[in-house]
């Protein structure tokens, strides 16, 4: 059958176009698109950057909506069902996908918000605070508070062993939405209580555990600065697009373990996207807190530019279909 589409057609140029949708394999179900979540990835695709494909091409990997059809081997989903879409592919912002069973978990059925259940950026947080594998007490410092490391806070705030956990981010409206979730400490790197924090937490021997979703060089140099002495943890949560030094010798001599925390770092990936939306229903998670910016898909160019300029009222852009 026939779809719509978003296409990106040429740097900062979509297109809604329609393309041919296939019943689903044995094993997959198709999935009724109803919103997509436009990730930092997503971004930089509607630039023409990071592509993993030639222009023109669809993107998206962020959906929610409804099962229309199931293969003839798939058990856990039938029709009708609402669940969320968190691997298996790049081209979500389309009316129809089809997708291995083990890519999809239920959301509950009365949702109808749906641009509230985007939650693939949710399992990468899951994933990575797993992988973490946070000790009883651990001293954990958080640098950046965008979307997720908002998201991360909450983890770790909800439903972490961590001890104490520090953030710093630079812009004062993401700072005081992390002073709302009430960290042991929250501060600007480069104001003067920032600065002190930064001094007192390295006079007494670093953070066990540094997280970096900053997606900066400054951010990436900070959270290097802040690391244990001795057997802490360098956490790279973010995409960095640029070359990047370290310090050989502080590394090698603290025995820092640098852990690059994409989906890729799991071959178990998939096994998250279920318990991620456990932990949501759990209250662990609330990412649809963090969704500032709706549109449909015929309306969706202007999202892109905003979640580019990134305005002090945006933290997260959804497109509903």
């Amino acid at each position: 059958m026939k779809a719509e589409a978003l296409w990106i057609v040429e740097s900062k140029k979509i297109e809604i176009r329609p393309v041919e949708v296939s019943d689903p394999k044995p094993n997959e179900v198709q999935l009724r698109v109803k919103a997509v979540g436009i990730c930092a990835w997503d971004s930089y695709l509607f630039q023409g950057i990071s592509a993993i494909e030639p222009i023109p091409y669809i993107i998206g990997h962020e959906a929610v909506g409804i099962v229309e059809k199931v293969g003839s081997l798939v058990t856990k989903f039938k029709p009708g069902d609402k669940v969320f879409a968190a691997s298996g592919s790049n081209h979500m912002m389309c009316q129809y996908i089809n997708l291995a069973e083990d890519c999809i978990a239920r959301i509950p059925d009365d949702v109808e918000d749906y641009s509230k259940w985007v939650l693939e950026p949710t399992v990468c947080v899951v994933n990575l605070l797993s992988l973490t594998n946070i000790q009883p007490g651990d001293r954990v410092a958080l640098v950046g508070a965008g979307y997720m490391g908002l998201l991360t806070l909450q983890g770790l705030m909800n439903g972490s062993q961590a001890g104490s956990v520090s953030v710093f981010e630079t812009r004062p409206e993401r700072l005081e939405i992390a002073r709302s979730y009430k960290p042991e400490f929250a501060f600007d790197p480069y104001s003067e209580e920032g600065k002190a924090h930064r001094e007192w937490l390295k006079s007494t021997g670093g953070a066990d555990v540094v997280i970096d979703l900053a997606g900066s060089l400054s951010g990436y140099e900070l959270a290097c600065e802040l690391t244990a002495n001795s057997g802490g943890k360098l956490v790279l949560g973010s995409w960095h697009r640029q070359e990047m030094r370290f310090d050989g010798t502080r590394w090698h001599l603290s025995g820092l373990s640098v852990l690059n925390l994409a989906p890729g770092s799991n071959r178990n990936f998939r096994q998250m996207i279920p318990r991620t939306g456990e932990l949501v229903r759990q209250g662990v998670y609330n990412p649809g807190s963090l969704v500032t910016h709706v549109a449909d898909l015929h309306n969706a160019e202007e999202l892109f530019r905003l979640s580019i300029e990134k305005p002090e009222d945006y933290i997260k852009g959804v497109i509903t279909l």
